[in-house]
């Protein structure tokens, strides 16, 4: 609608004004310091670990920068060397897959030996999460065709995030037009939960038609739900990012929006971010520091972490928090097997086991 027709409307009556809004971290979204208290996994500022899955014998996999490492009773080993940044990793029977920046999916067997699975231009760029159905075939999300940076593509509002299938070396858009899809996940019977960032909600889909839209398992969460994976009793849900006020009031506002983006730096833009390292230079950085330069945890939040447990009935059962005021924000990825939840904090460079729930 023409911007001057909507600012009339809202002008003559202030209930015809449509904005958005960000519901509370309530339920089993409820604020804790799970993260904050959970154990650190990796050597400090090492790596950045991107993802993260636990195996059969519970050797933890992750990937950081261009390769892939193991981590076996406090020692880190690296498995692959790839030609490019790894981000989603996918447990296929003895061997992982990964998807590789500028190459697509590849391969990696137990000795650490490497194959392109599929180098088709559609997986070349933006892979954002796997999942491996029980026929073999791998479904792969795109988060944007258009424009690959997160940030990015939440000011343009994008929507041209995909779902591809991968058959062997066959790639096929079986979705298109969505908002950030950051993960996808087997949910058995025939569906899959796909998130979509940039609708903030989780969804099931048919895997017989992911191109229509799905029955909604989460709905405008306080979030930008990211990657999903399968656990005995639900599935973890990585968010990393965190919705706030005044980024909700520039996506409402397109002049303002366009005079940020045209005027000022991107890593200065106020939008959420997977590490927030240095407040005091920050835009509004006084709705965080209220006294004497402390971050309340209730404060906005420019940078978050957060993974929450949708159950087998869709509803969100639990949730594992480092709030404003510390510094283990940026889940990128979570791995769940046998009740341990591990999470791939990328901003804060660390893996983390969150302290357990009875043990608080």
């Amino acid at each position: 609608m023409n911007r001057t027709i909507s600012a009339l409307k809202e002008w003559l009556n202030p209930d015809w004004a449509r904005h958005r809004s960000v519901p509370p971290f309530e339920a089993g979204l409820r604020p804790n310091r799970r993260l904050d208290e959970g154990t650190t996994l990796l050597p400090e500022a090492e790596f950045e670990p991107d993802d993260v899955i636990i195996r059969d014998n519970g050797e933890l996999v992750f990937s950081s920068g261009d390769g892939i490492f193991s981590l076996t009773d406090g020692v880190v080993t690296r498995v692959a060397t790839l030609g490019g940044q790894v981000g989603s990793l996918l447990p296929a029977e003895d061997r992982m897959i990964a998807a590789v920046e500028g190459v697509g999916l590849v391969t990696i067997d137990a000795d650490g030996v490497t194959a392109d699975l599929c180098t088709d231009a559609e997986l070349a760029a933006g892979v954002t999460d796997l999942t491996l159905l029980p026929d073999g075939i791998v479904l792969a999300t795109i988060g944007s065709r258009a424009v690959p940076d997160w940030s990015a593509a939440l000011v343009a509002a994008d929507r041209s995030g995909r779902i591809v299938r991968v058959d062997g070396s066959h790639a096929e858009v079986v979705a298109d037009g969505l908002g950030w899809p950051g993960g996808i996940e087997n949910a058995g019977a025939g569906e899959v939960l796909v998130s979509l960032g940039f609708d903030h909600r989780v969804e099931r889909r048919a895997v017989t038609a992911l191109g229509r839209a799905g029955a909604a398992v989460g709905s405008n969460l306080p979030v930008y739900p990211g990657r999903i994976a399968t656990c005995t009793d639900g599935w973890w849900v990585a968010a990393p990012y965190a919705r706030n006020r005044f980024t909700e009031l520039l996506l409402d506002e397109p002049d303002l929006l366009r005079e940020m983006t045209a005027t000022i730096r991107q890593d200065q833009w106020f939008v959420p971010r997977l590490r927030c390292p240095d407040p005091y230079t920050d835009t509004l950085q006084l709705g965080q520091l209220r006294v004497h330069g402390v971050i309340k945890p209730w404060a906005p939040a420019r940078s978050y972490g957060l993974a929450f447990r949708i159950d087998q009935r869709g509803r969100i059962a639990e949730s594992v928090h480092s709030r404003a005021d510390s510094d283990r924000h940026g889940v990128t990825g979570v791995a769940s097997r046998d009740g341990r939840i591990v999470v791939a904090a990328s901003g804060f460079r660390n893996l983390l086991e969150p302290q357990k729930d009875n043990e608080r």
